[in-house]
């Protein structure tokens, strides 16, 4: 005889979330602490990883999906919030949350961002806004202050960086906040909310 056990009774802790992938970012990278503040936001909802999906891009933030215990999308450069779209509409029961870096998010996926919002998609977009492109080693992202020198910016970025948090405003988002990975309860706090919002919720610069 088989026996099934309620998703709702098991009482999950951060571990539980876990993969049995380990993360390979650099040392100090601020994206550990964004990924430990996941996994206790997971645990302190008691997500059911059946009905969980997480969705990611390119770059560093693209690895999120290997190192969860839940179902993941690693997508292409820039396209996540599309698939996540495709998820959440083709399965409105998910929880879906998108993990993006700064040049995934407001380069070359920067199109997607206000159609997006504008129409109040339920998900939940982290994007781990680190000034640069990480993965790459080196290139000035939308978000480097002018002036920031790198190996493919010797002279400095020529560059104005945008401001992601007015342009979720602008088009509309209905959740927007902003934390700090060093910080990790408030960002745990953080990403409760959004998941817990229904609608678009956007965190740029985790």
């Amino acid at each position: 005889m088989v026996t099934t056990v309620d998703p709702a009774l098991v009482k999950r802790t951060a571990a539980d979330y876990k993969s049995d992938v380990k993360p390979i970012w650099c040392p100090g990278c601020g994206d550990y602490g964004v990924l430990s503040a996941f996994y206790k936001a997971l645990a302190d909802m008691n997500m059911d990883p059946a009905n969980t999906v997480l969705v990611s891009g390119i770059g560093c933030s693209g690895r999120f999906p290997a190192f969860v215990e839940a179902y993941g999308f690693h997508g292409v450069h820039g396209r996540a919030l599309p698939l996540a779209t495709g998820v959440k509409m083709a399965n409105p029961n998910l929880t879906v949350v998108v993990a993006g870096g700064d040049g995934d998010a407001f380069s070359i996926g920067a199109g997607h961002l206000p159609h997006a919002a504008r129409r109040n998609v339920d998900l939940t977009y982290i994007v781990m806004d680190n000034q640069i492109y990480g993965l790459t080693k080196g290139q000035p992202s939308p978000t480097s202050p002018r002036g920031m020198e790198k190996k493919a910016a010797p002279y400095g970025s020529p560059d104005s960086p945008i401001n992601p948090i007015l342009m979720a405003l602008a088009y509309g988002a209905t959740f927007v906040a902003r934390g700090f990975s060093s910080r990790p309860k408030d960002v745990t706090e953080l990403i409760k909310q959004g998941i817990r919002h229904k609608g678009f919720c956007i965190h740029p610069g985790l």
